[in-house]
């Protein structure tokens, strides 16, 4: 309604709810936590439009034929059944639940860049989950949900090819990953752009894309191809600003986000800081730097090595140094140089803009880090419009998901499997495989071994696991308190008496530097 138009989709009116859900609990999590209470307030407003007069003039009903639809609820229980098994991701207990654990005890603080730099980078994603997990999803298996909201939409759209994309994520469902949603929602655009497109959708599309792009900044070449696509289809819609007023909102409350959790518009970028007294300590963001080109090269070589590289170097050695990445890598890069040539016999413009958005995208990505799944959501789209044209009957693709999601299921409910035939998939290390219990409960670790700590006016508590997933906030691996002993400096709060006004970084005094490396020296070593 906000947008002004109408929707003949069921699939892409929950997407557009969903979106609205993250602008709305984004901007309360500027002020107050994302507890009980607040959850218990928005599940109430969300159900008062449900009783209001004509309110069904604005609803989209549930497609019916998905009712009938035996396929459809089988691929849903796999969904469900996958969904269910506990995570094996490790930036599920590094980066995911510590991100949805500070935002229900206390929202978006100033400055929690400071206590752990990963904290800088929470996701809109994360804001949503924290606003849903205390009440309708206390599992945090928001992605189960994406995932089934995707399934509609491809049933809903009759895109069936895209059923193949699903197993693959798979290894990712069980956790509050923004990777999924990035995506599945792209997939979502590209083919609306592409394949369905009406004049009236184009507010509809850009707004989501632009919510796509606060999720997960990597995702920036979709609200340029969909912009750069007006030019083609509707050269008008460039003249409307209010078209643009919304999706300009989100923008805002993305950089607002940043600023508050790490006084940088796009964290860790250094050239986009912001001069705030929360400003994190500049080599902690080097080091981040540092490690995501690392990373890129699987830590085969040094900063210092990977500094003299040549571009073209750089792509030889991201191509080559292991072998079933490469094999990946080497895929990713052929569709890429394939589709531009196909774009450009087909003289489709619209092709041939995303296809130099992608190419944007590849060489902004791989720059500060090449980790291949980074790029897997511009991959997808150039994937499926190659092979949209070959018809392939709808039970070969049914038979190929099923395919697919059994070779998934199998590797993941035994993980032994997994170590002796990939040797190299470090994955493989975190999973427990297949549970009875989980049929009943999804999987759901608990620890709960930790201490309480003091230093200067900053009390936390202290892992003694390598991981921090259940540890109240704020909480340190011994990991980060050697880090912050090497760097001399340790988080303080502002105000001891209001948590509002943050953290900042604090030169250490000689007597508690002392101290921390007496409470470092309590801890076991992180294996």
């Amino acid at each position: 309604m906000l947008l002004g138009d109408k929707n003949d989709s069921f699939s892409l009116t929950v997407i557009l709810g969903f979106s609205f859900f993250g602008f709305l609990t984004s901007s309360l999590s500027f002020f107050i936590p994302l507890s009980l209470y607040i959850e218990l307030v928005l599940l109430i407003l969300s159900l008062i439009p449900f009783f209001l007069k004509k309110m069904h003039v604005y609803l989209i009903r549930f497609p019916k034929a998905l009712l009938k639809s035996v396929w459809f609820w089988v691929f849903c229980l796999i969904i469900i059944f996958i969904g269910s098994y506990y995570p094996f991701r490790p930036d599920h207990f590094s980066y995911y639940v510590p991100s949805v654990y500070w935002l229900n005890c206390y929202g978006l603080i100033p400055g929690v860049a400071n206590i752990d730099w990963i904290l800088g980078q929470m996701s809109v994603f994360h804001i949503i989950q924290a606003g849903l997990d205390q009440t309708i999803d206390p599992f945090q298996r928001l992605n189960v949900f994406i995932t089934i909201l995707f399934l509609v939409y491809l049933f809903e759209r009759k895109a069936y090819l895209l059923l193949v994309v699903i197993p693959i994520y798979f290894l990712f469902i069980q956790t509050s990953s923004p990777d999924v949603a990035i995506v599945f929602l792209s997939l979502v655009i590209v083919n609306e752009l592409c394949f369905n497109y009406r004049i009236d959708k184009y507010k509809i599309l850009l707004f989501i894309a632009v919510f796509i792009f606060i999720i997960k900044p990597i995702a920036f070449w979709l609200p340029l191809w969909v912009f750069v696509a007006s030019i083609f289809l509707n050269k008008k819609v460039l003249k409307d600003y209010q078209v643009y007023l919304i999706p300009a909102l989100l923008v805002i409350i993305f950089l607002i986000k940043n600023v508050i959790a790490s006084s940088t518009l796009f964290y860790p970028v250094s050239l986009t800081k912001v001069n705030t007294y929360w400003l994190p300590d500049f080599r902690i963001i080097e080091l981040s730097d540092q490690l995501a080109s690392l990373y890129t090269f699987n830590k085969y070589f040094t900063e210092n090595e990977i500094s003299r590289m040549t571009f073209f170097h750089k792509i030889y050695s991201w191509l080559t140094i292991s072998e079933l990445r490469s094999i990946l890598k080497s895929i990713l890069v052929i569709t890429i140089l394939v589709f531009g040539v196909f774009s450009f016999f087909k003289k489709n413009s619209l092709y041939q803009m995303l296809w130099i958005t992608i190419v944007i995208k590849f060489l902004v990505i791989f720059n500060f880090s090449g980790q291949y799944r980074f790029i897997l959501d511009g991959f997808f789209p150039l994937v499926y419009i190659l092979f949209h044209s070959i018809r392939i009957e709808k039970t070969k693709i049914y038979i190929a998901f099923l395919s697919f999601s059994f070779l998934l299921i199998t590797l993941i409910s035994y993980p032994q499997l997994v170590k002796q035939s990939f040797p190299n998939f470090k994955l493989a290390n975190w999973m427990v495989g297949f549970r009875k219990k989980t049929l009943l409960t999804p999987g759901r670790y608990v620890n709960n071994l930790y201490s309480k700590e003091n230093i200067g006016n900053l009390d936390f508590y202290i892992s003694y696991y390598v991981l921090i997933f259940d540890t109240p906030p704020p909480a340190f691996t011994k990991k980060y308190l050697q880090l912050y002993d090497e760097l001399g400096v340790f988080p303080q709060m502002k105000d001891p008496a209001n948590i509002r006004k943050g953290y900042y970084m604090k030169t250490l005094e000689p007597e508690e530097k002392e101290k921390l490396r007496k409470i470092i020296e309590k801890y076991p070593p992180d294996d």
